[in-house]
């Protein structure tokens, strides 16, 4: 998995120093896991801490103590700039949802405009693997989600989906990505692993008593999350095509 942690910091609580009001790449900033340096104490720096806490240790390990010990100062000056504990992790919600690659335009069809968004949250998330629960139990409606939320809407207005469906897809699209992901940080990536453990696993579920899942096994002992994600990510654009206007229909890949 890589970890790719070029992105741009919110500086003030709700903003940040760009925010495209289209569907337009974010642009790039300094990278968390490197060193606190010597300059003054901001939003930025505390929220760049304390996210790299949370991809080292994990999320129970931040604290407003250890966050302060991290930036070499005293806990009361973070409170200077944040309110406590809970606006640090907003902060850190917003810095990732705007840690995504979203498409400037829709170039070609809807579907290809739908999958760029899909992929584009998978991979911000997976850069920061301990910390993307975070994001996802979390409101998706500070000012650093809603460009994500606005471009997937703009992709399917723009392509002729009335209002309520655009509506009623974008939330379809949240609820399937927010649900794989969370699956994939909690249960383990079979892909790869060695065969001792993938037989191991079938003959469990073939011993399970379970006529389906027995006839099954062999398929339930491995998982390949890549080609989850993608095979969700196709189904559901399959069934939005019955919403797209019919003039607006591009052929299945």
């Amino acid at each position: 998995m890589s970890d790719g942690r070029s992105r741009q910091h919110p500086t003030e609580r709700g903003t940040s120093a760009h925010r495209p009001s289209s569907c337009e790449p974010s642009p790039s900033g300094p990278s968390p896991s490197e060193p606190a340096s010597r300059e003054p104490l901001s939003r930025e720096r505390i929220i760049e801490a304390a996210l790299g806490i949370i991809d080292d240790e994990g999320v129970d390990a931040l604290s407003m103590r250890h966050l302060a010990a991290t930036l070499g100062v005293q806990a009361m000056s973070l409170y200077n700039h944040v309110a406590g504990k809970a606006d640090v992790l907003d902060g850190i919600t917003e810095f990732i949802t705007t840690d995504m690659q979203l498409p400037r335009r829709t170039e070609g069809g809807w579907e290809d405009g739908i999958r760029s968004v899909a992929y584009g949250f998978r991979q911000a998330s997976l850069r920061h693997p301990r910390a993307c629960e975070l994001v996802l139990t979390r409101q998706l409606s500070s000012p650093g989600a809603l460009p994500v939320i606005n471009c997937s809407l703009t992709v399917l207005l723009d392509h002729g989906f009335d209002e309520a469906a655009a509506v009623h897809a974008l939330r379809l699209l949240i609820a399937f990505q927010v649900g794989s992901l969370l699956r994939e940080f909690h249960s383990p990536c079979f892909k790869g692993e060695e065969e001792s453990a993938v037989r191991e696993r079938k003959a469990h579920l073939e011993r399970s008593g379970l006529p389906a899942v027995a006839k099954l096994a062999p398929m339930l002992a491995v998982i390949d999350h890549d080609a989850e994600f993608t095979f969700g990510v196709e189904l559901l654009i399959d069934a939005l095509r019955t919403y797209a206007p019919q003039t607006q229909q591009t052929g299945r890949d």
